[in-house]
């Protein structure tokens, strides 16, 4: 029988909890192939499984898991949430960002250009007499201003 993943209600603020109750019946039941409970979804956990009426079961034992929705989902609406963002996804060429780490720490630049592969992007200082290219990595600037139109 093929596995399914099915949405699981809990608790708000409970769904790591719920999640590790689920790991503790997947070990002992061995029907359980995955749990999910990704940090930017509230009140919501994954639970892949081939029997919709084994979670059902587990449910009604288990303090803060309140339900299951009877469709069952695909692995591509969930994906998102399996892969971190990348750290320059945000950051287009000519935005103005500030610099939070490293040897410029609090210096503003202009973003010049962008390695989506090594999510790192190169930056010109503002404050520089001469305009030298810095490369940094993507979580090390903070955006101040989207690019200017025009």
């Amino acid at each position: 029988m093929e596995t399914k993943i099915f949405i699981v209600k809990t608790q708000v603020g409970q769904e790591e909890n719920v999640a590790n109750m689920f790991e503790k019946a997947a070990k002992r039941s061995g029907k359980i192939a995955a749990i999910l409970a990704p940090k930017e979804l509230r009140g919501y956990i994954f639970v892949e499984s081939e029997d919709i009426n084994l979670i059902k079961t587990l449910i009604r034992h288990m303090k803060y898991a309140r339900d299951v929705l009877e469709k069952d989902i695909k692995i591509e609406e969930i994906e998102h949430f399996l892969f971190p963002p990348s750290s320059v996804a945000n950051i287009e060429e000519g935005m103005i960002v500030e610099l939070v780490s490293g040897p410029f720490k609090g210096e503003k630049a202009k973003v010049t250009r962008i390695d989506d592969t090594k999510e790192e992007i190169t930056v010109e200082l503002l404050d520089a007499m001469v305009p030298i290219p810095i490369t940094v990595r993507g979580e090390q600037v903070r955006i101040l201003k989207k690019k200017e139109e025009g």
